[in-house]
């Protein structure tokens, strides 16, 4: 679990007290910073968790292209070619040549 999830959840809960208080106390200043501290608990608790998936993520490729190495380079051509002819790099050129004129005498 990533520190980010903890000190989110953490920031969330001392910002709802923040605002808790400040609405009953009738203090919109503290009110107004316990909502802001609540919203950048929710921010830095999404950021924790997206952390954790990334690298789970990366962790699965890893194991992914250690475990199939030709796979994987087969897989990256596919992906290049596709890319390629995608981008406009698989038309057919056409080259017309003319033979050079004859000089008349």
């Amino acid at each position: 679990m990533d520190e980010n999830i903890l000190e989110g959840g953490l920031r969330q809960g001392v910002g709802r007290a923040e605002r808790v208080i400040g609405e009953a106390d009738g203090d919109y200043g503290l009110s107004l910073h316990g909502r802001v501290q609540e919203l950048a608990g929710k921010v830095q608790t999404a950021y924790g968790q997206a952390k954790d998936t990334a690298a789970e993520t990366i962790g699965g490729v890893d194991a992914f292209v250690t475990e199939r190495p030709y796979l994987t380079a087969a897989i990256a051509a596919g992906v290049g070619l596709l890319f390629g002819f995608a981008l406009g790099l698989g038309r057919p050129k056409v080259i017309i040549v003319r033979p050079p004129a004859m000089p008349r005498a």
